[in-house]
């Protein structure tokens, strides 16, 4: 996974990133990012997400179809 801002040997994810990742919309990748428990931060107006974040996220998830973040 190669975000577009790398700092510090963090990989920061935005949703585009995530979009590309995830192979969903970008509706979808932005409900995701404003999702309760969801690991995303806030920068200006814009959600991030760090990789390792995500995927300690995703390895938390028992089966992601049944994902609800609308």
């Amino acid at each position: 996974m190669e975000g577009k801002g790398t700092r510090c040997g963090m990989n920061v994810l935005t949703k585009d990133d995530l979009k590309d990742i995830l192979k969903i919309s970008e509706k979808q990748a932005i409900g995701l990012m404003r999702m309760e428990g969801f690991p995303s931060f806030k920068i200006g107006r814009e959600y991030r997400v760090t990789e390792e974040k995500l995927v300690e996220w995703m390895n938390t998830l028992p089966d992601a179809s049944k994902l609800n973040y609308w």
